[in-house]
């Protein structure tokens, strides 16, 4: 102690201990302040006793008020907590923490409206986690961290199976300014880059979901939060890919442009939603570049889909690109732009309203939007286009009919009803206006035009906006289509909250509204599903 003692610059050892003492004294004065200020009284939570063999009719009795269906069952399962069955409290510390935040997470659970759903999920995650003492620690000294974490596992599936693979994420929740990363550009391989992009992704779109679920970002907000994030990924691992190229293959010969099309283009992501991407280059006077444009278009799609030990990133779809699956998957700009003015289809067409420059070398950008604004601006014959763009929209309704009014994408009266509405009248103004990938500030575009009335500029507007917000939610919080019976009460709330109503009844009520006028407005612009 004494050599210690002298290490700290100091050399008498009473002076020594006391101040050790001291320091410890405080610490723990502290400690016990903390977390005594925490502990729910027995008054708030009831009775709750989870040792031994028989359940204890008390806590039998403020299950019940809380509003579990069996009782016993939860029961059980805690007891096996507690009795260290599962990894999280296989050890003395694990258990104590479990036994201190237990009143509050149940009284969360009671608080979801759902607490039967709200403890299945929260036992998937527990039960899953390598180790529960930090866990349990965050949630005992972050209040809010004990509410978020019960609500969005109750609410939202996906997110909770996002957590359960990956619970620090939890530590996400507690920098809610997280920001976007500079593009990664320092690192030792292009395997290291995938990761880091992985890692900070998986990081933001969760902590965007959480946001949204929360009412933190606005559901019509979402779109362009998720599309940024993509943004960011794509140029990031455009970079990364162009650097393992040159090292592999010598420098680029010539410029490349990565351009998003679809929902990317239009800057209205959702939390899974494909990445449509094109890639096209110039190569100047080289007439052998061919090679090395489709190895780094390769190596970004790698990039942005491959599994690697830190999980995927998107879906890539590259069908838009001319010629579709059986074209070369990066496009010299000549081909593009001789393919786009005498063989597309009308359809390629409408597609190309959302072309927007995302990753690019030298400009190449630029010439491109000024390329796509010629193509489109051509004149067309009124009956033929709207011809082109009915038999679409009938392909389409065949090959994915609509799966009722919940179906808010290929449902009639839906977003793709709105997109088709759109695209035909940018197409039938033959002007460079109608390169404009944000529906929104195309219809404003349309009704400045003469091409939409007031009124069914405003009904576009208010049905993409409605639309859209439930499809966030829809999205973030459930594998496939809303089936309204299967919704929990806080589920709906949530999805009430998106489009500023109270009452599911009027949500209702509106959807069907609102999808009748879309239906009505597309059978007068584009014509009826039916022939």
């Amino acid at each position: 102690r004494l050599a210690i003692a002298r290490l700290c610059g100091i050399t008498d050892l009473d002076r020594f201990d006391k101040g050790v003492r001291e320091v410890r004294q405080g610490v723990n004065r502290f400690y016990r302040e903390l977390f005594d200020d925490m502990q729910p009284s027995a008054e708030q939570a009831g009775n709750l006793v989870f040792t031994g063999v028989d359940d204890d009719p008390g806590t039998v009795q403020t299950l019940q008020k809380y509003g579990f269906s069996e009782p016993p069952h939860i029961i059980e399962v805690i007891r096996q907590w507690h009795r260290g069955h599962i990894s999280a409290t296989r050890t003395p510390r694990g258990r104590e923490c479990l036994t201190a935040i237990l009143p509050s997470l149940l009284a969360e659970m009671a608080a979801t409206g759902e607490p039967d759903t709200a403890f299945h999920h929260f036992r998937t995650f527990f039960e899953g986690l390598p180790s529960g003492v930090q866990v349990l620690s965050m949630l005992q000294v972050e209040r809010t961290l004990c509410h978020d974490l019960v609500s969005t596992l109750a609410l939202a599936p996906r997110l909770a199976l996002t957590l359960g693979r990956k619970p620090a994420l939890l530590e996400a929740l507690l920098q809610p300014d997280l920001v976007i990363s500079p593009i990664i550009t320092d690192f030792s391989s292009f395997e290291d880059a995938m990761d880091a992009a992985r890692l900070h992704v998986r990081d933001r779109a969760f902590i965007i979901g959480h946001d949204v679920l929360h009412g933190r970002i606005e559901a019509r907000q979402v779109g362009a939060a998720y599309s940024d994030l993509a943004d960011w990924t794509v140029q990031a691992m455009a970079k990364a890919a162009e650097t393992e190229c040159k090292r592999k293959f010598g420098p680029a010969p010539g410029d490349w442009c990565v351009a998003a099309l679809g929902r990317l283009g239009g800057q209205a992501m959702t939390a899974t939603s494909d990445l449509d991407i094109m890639v096209l280059y110039d190569p100047g006077p080289d007439t052998t570049a061919q090679t090395w444009f489709t190895r780094f278009t390769q190596r970004l799609i790698t990039a942005l889909s491959a599994q690697t030990a830190e999980g995927a990133l998107y879906e890539v779809d590259m069908r838009l690109r001319p010629s579709g699956r059986s074209g070369p998957v990066a496009v010299r700009i000549s081909a593009f732009e001789a393919y786009h003015l005498e063989q597309a289809w009308t359809w390629e067409h409408m597609a190309l309203t959302r072309f927007r420059p995302i990753a690019e070398q030298n400009g190449l950008g630029q010439r491109l939007q000024t390329c796509v604004a010629d193509i489109l601006s051509r004149p067309r014959d009124a009956g033929k286009l709207r011809e082109d763009v009915l038999d679409m929209r009938r392909r389409l309704h065949r090959e994915k009919p609509g799966q009722g009014l919940w179906d808010l994408k290929l449902g009639e009266g839906g977003l793709v009803d709105i997109e088709f509405i759109i695209q035909h009248g940018l197409l039938g103004l033959a002007s460079r206006d109608a390169a404009c990938p944000r529906l929104e500030s195309a219809i404003h575009i349309l009704n400045a035009q003469e091409r939409l009335t007031q009124k069914e500029a405003s009904i576009l507007i208010d049905a993409d906006e409605f639309l859209s917000s439930l499809l966030q939610i829809q999205r973030l919080a459930l594998a496939g289509d809303i089936l309204p019976d299967d919704l929990s009460s806080g589920l709906k709330d949530r999805l009430q909250r998106a489009v500023g109503l109270s009452d599911f009844t009027a949500l209702t009520d509106r959807l069907i509204d609102l999808k009748a006028q879309v239906t009505d407005l597309r059978r007068v612009r584009i014509g009826p599903l039916a022939p």
